[in-house]
């Protein structure tokens, strides 16, 4: 009888690892496929379809790489279509499923060569990419299930609701349940992982996720130079009157912000002059956008309009920041001090606005890193700290004792 007791003990975790997934329709194939078909009703993370995933978006040493279209629910309340990839690690999965990594990326731009998922040898964005996959296919490589969202509006058709913390952190948790549907091996222990824009997002799904998906177990978050304070990034562009190399970010954050708040009107906060600059936003990826020909050229208080009012813009960009919110489990937040892209001084606040908000933050500046090489100057602490939150170790939160990345005391 006891025997008999402890396989009915068993029974819902061999369910989880030996259930096969619901079999997903075949997804089309070339541009088809981020293409969605109008969407009935359904539940955010449902897997819409999926095919197959070769090349450079491939991770090399997944058994299995699986390009994914996946519902989520925009800040509306509407159903929304997002591509993104699903890796899937070799050998058996250990007891309870794969363990989970869900990578936020960080700003690409709004337009499709921009995502992940759509990456091609010598693509805008090609050199971004190779740097991140070649982090997370060590991941996968040690068993490890690694999702990638490509955002709404990036991959699939729609503007891109640029740092809405909401719409990004329904992203990368929705897709954690949409790869359980690829394969229900892959078990409910996620961890969230991102970088600059991925930062702000792993951040608000650390807020959010575990009431949005509560089946799902978050097992800690990490944010590699998140962004923050992005009303003292917006509130005095209209007066600058030189070029500003960051004014293609404020391009994409404010036409993502317009998208979801129609009291932001882009006509009514951009001169009529700017008109065809707006389209480059939607064709562009950020390393075009940063060009002088493009918006690191313009001069910004020629660009606005006279007298524009940035209220209701300011307003959203408060909502948005990430100093507001309160993190559920353990955080580990990571900020080069040479970044010019984030400001190390506005992290050294994002740490202490979340400790006061209670966070559990394990704060680690990284001496002589910019936006981009704090990845890899960065891969072994990272690396230990994930590995000892799946194991269970406790994390070492410094609230009150964090070093400066900027060098500024608070």
């Amino acid at each position: 009888m006891r025997a008999i007791s402890k396989f009915l003990l068993l029974l819902p975790v061999l369910a989880l690892v030996a259930a096969p997934a619901r079999a997903a329709a075949p997804g089309p194939a070339g541009d088809a496929f981020y293409q969605p078909p109008a969407l009935g009703p359904g539940a955010h993370g449902d897997l819409i379809w999926a095919r197959p995933l070769t090349g450079p978006a491939a991770l090399p040493d997944a058994a299995r790489n699986v390009l994914v279209l996946y519902r989520t629910t925009g800040v509306d309340g509407s159903g929304v279509a997002v591509s993104g990839t699903v890796a899937i690690p070799p050998g058996s999965p250990p007891p309870g499923g794969w363990p989970v990594l869900t990578w936020a990326h960080g700003t690409t731009g709004d337009a499709p060569p921009c995502a992940p998922s759509r990456d091609v040898p010598g693509g805008p964005m090609n050199g971004y990419f190779r740097i991140v996959d070649g982090l997370l296919d060590d991941y996968v490589k040690r068993g490890y299930a690694v999702v990638q969202t490509d955002y709404e509006g990036i991959g699939t058709p729609g503007v891109h609701p640029y740092l809405v913390g909401t719409a990004e952190a329904r992203d990368v948790v929705d897709i954690v349940r949409a790869a359980r549907q690829v394969d229900a091996r892959i078990g409910t222990r996620y961890l969230v992982i991102g970088h600059s824009q991925g930062g702000q997002s792993a951040l608000f799904a650390a807020a959010q996720g575990p009431a949005w998906a509560p089946e799902l177990s978050l097992i800690g978050t990490v944010a590699l130079a998140p962004a923050s304070h992005l009303v003292a990034f917006l509130q005095n562009l209209p007066t600058r009157t030189t070029p500003d190399l960051a004014f293609g970010f404020a391009g994409l954050l404010i036409r993502g912000f317009a998208a979801v708040d129609p009291a932001i009107r882009l006509d009514r906060l951009f001169a009529a002059t700017s008109a065809p600059m707006q389209t480059e936003l939607a064709r562009d990826c950020v390393p075009d956008l940063m060009e002088s020909d493009s918006w690191a050229g313009l001069v910004p208080a020629q660009t606005f309009a006279p007298g524009a009012d940035l209220g209701p813009l300011l307003k959203l960009a408060a909502e948005n920041d990430p100093g507001t919110l309160h993190l559920a489990g353990s955080t580990l937040v990571v900020q080069g001090t040479a970044d010019r892209t984030v400001p190390p001084i506005a992290t050294d606040l994002l740490d202490a606005e979340l400790c006061t908000n209670g966070a559990a933050i394990t704060y680690d500046p990284v001496a002589d890193a910019n936006h981009i090489s704090v990845l890899t100057a960065s891969e072994n602490t990272v690396r230990a700290w994930i590995d000892d939150r799946f194991a269970g170790i406790p994390a070492a939160p410094n609230c009150g004792d964090a070093p400066h990345a900027g060098g500024a005391a608070r």
